[in-house]
């Protein structure tokens, strides 16, 4: 692929706004690691040891497991990053990553980040702390809705189970059960203590 049409692509993506045009151009110099894919190529294959991070410059991917082919855990656009938390550690990739559409990937491996410029190594290291934190803080929204959700229906449950309390023709397995489900999702809403 040309190298010009690679920077547009990085030019495009917020995660290079701190790059400077020449940084841009020595990531371009590894054209290897610049991967077109097709629809329905599959990208990182689940179970595999691949330690590479992947940046998607443009196109579509969908994160699939071979244990539930037809759910789609995810789908990412341009500019999504994958492979971050296993980059870390050592140990087989748990998702499959298909590309949807036609697709262009970046493909970071040691090979490259071993031949990169040190700046250049530290742009991308502060980038990807800042999608880390990104998806630390959309996990964390996302258990205080769960909550919240819990807490909800915790509440409801209560106001059914009095009423159930009150019926006197249900029988005491309905009302074991009863207990212990509403003491359940007590648990659940207090899970510190």
């Amino acid at each position: 692929m040309d190298a010009n049409k690679i920077i547009e692509h990085l030019n495009r993506l917020v995660f290079f706004n701190g790059f400077t045009s020449e940084e841009k151009t020595e990531v371009t110099n590894f054209t290897q690691n610049f991967v077109q894919h097709r629809e329905g190529d599959l990208i990182v294959q689940q179970d595999s040891n691949d330690p590479s991070l992947y940046i998607l410059l443009d196109g579509e991917v969908e994160l699939r497991k071979n244990e539930q082919p037809d759910i789609i855990i995810s789908a990412l656009l341009s500019g999504s990053i994958f492979g971050t938390v296993l980059a870390l550690r050592i140990s087989p990739r748990n998702k499959n990553v298909i590309a949807i559409r036609k697709s262009l990937v970046l493909r970071l491996d040691r090979p490259m980040l071993d031949r990169l410029n040190p700046a250049v190594i530290n742009k991308f290291n502060v980038e990807f702390i800042k999608v880390l934190f990104r998806r630390v803080a959309e996990m964390n929204i996302k258990v205080a809705w769960e909550r919240g959700e819990i807490m909800r229906i915790t509440s409801a449950y209560g106001m059914i189970k009095d009423e159930l309390d009150k019926t006197p023709s249900l029988s005491k397995e309905v009302r074991i059960t009863s207990n212990l489900m509403y003491e359940q999702l007590k648990n659940i809403q207090r899970p510190d203590e």
